[in-house]
């Protein structure tokens, strides 16, 4: 008698594709679930917790109140606290973050827009010191293409006995052991702030364009003590281990 295909029982072979097909299907069912929870209320929560339980060694902590919007993409942060061993110092009603997180994966932090609104800054920070040992770049790539600090209020009795407004803002891309940094600021009434660097320690980089205003009296000389004001600027191109500019 003659075997016909039909009539044969499935071989080791197909068995064996079948079982890893319902395997990746079972495998991608659970990271589809993970990522939709951690999209809702609990998982919103459940993230907000995980950052205030977060503990460096610099003794920064951060609180979240609330979460709207996409987690992994556009997203909104409110009732924003950072806080350091003495308590809080820093207050942010409301930051706005669109990130792509999963790139962490095989790209590292890739943030296309940090921007904290109505800040208010209640006294300068005393974080723990880190370790003088520690690599001067971390060895993980950032990337943020927007970074925006828009009306701090420096409260009354930081600097003076007046608020006072700040305004920052840059963009900051460290990659392969290189730092690309640019920022932009205004404190006050007449502080300035504008910075340009290009440093890669490694390769005995450091290119740098930096302009200091804080005249007698301003923000900045009031937030680091100083009597006097300063006028800074400071430009050059060349290497870590002779670097050829002028101050």
């Amino acid at each position: 008698m003659e075997d016909h295909a039909e009539d044969r029982a499935p071989g080791p072979e197909p068995k064996r594709r079948r079982w890893l097909v319902r395997a990746f299907f079972a495998v991608l069912a659970v990271l589809v679930g993970g990522l939709l929870l951690l999209n809702s209320p609990v998982g919103k929560r459940f993230i907000a917790g995980q950052i205030a339980a977060a503990a460096p060694a610099s003794g920064l902590r951060i609180e979240v109140g609330r979460i709207d919007g996409d987690v992994f993409g556009e997203a909104t942060l409110h009732d924003v606290v950072l806080s350091d061993p003495k308590g809080r110092f820093l207050t942010i009603p409301r930051a706005e973050l669109d990130w792509r997180p999963l790139a962490w994966l095989w790209r590292g932090l890739d943030v296309r827009t940090l921007a904290a609104r109505n800040a208010t800054l209640e006294r300068v920070p005393e974080l723990l010191p880190g370790d003088p040992d520690a690599p001067i770049l971390p060895d993980f790539d950032i990337r943020i293409d927007r970074l925006e600090i828009d009306r701090l209020t420096i409260a009354r009795g930081v600097i003076d006995d007046r608020a006072h407004r700040g305004d920052l803002s840059g963009k900051v891309d460290i990659r392969s052991g290189r730092a690309l940094v640019q920022a932009n600021g205004r404190l006050g009434a007449r502080d300035r702030l504008a910075l340009l660097l290009d440093a890669e320690p490694d390769r005995d980089r450091f290119d740098i364009d930096f302009d200091y205003r804080a005249p007698r009296g301003g923000v900045l000389a009031g937030l680091i003590g100083a009597e006097a004001g300063y006028r800074a600027r400071l430009v050059g191109d060349g290497r870590w281990s002779e670097w050829r500019g002028a101050l």
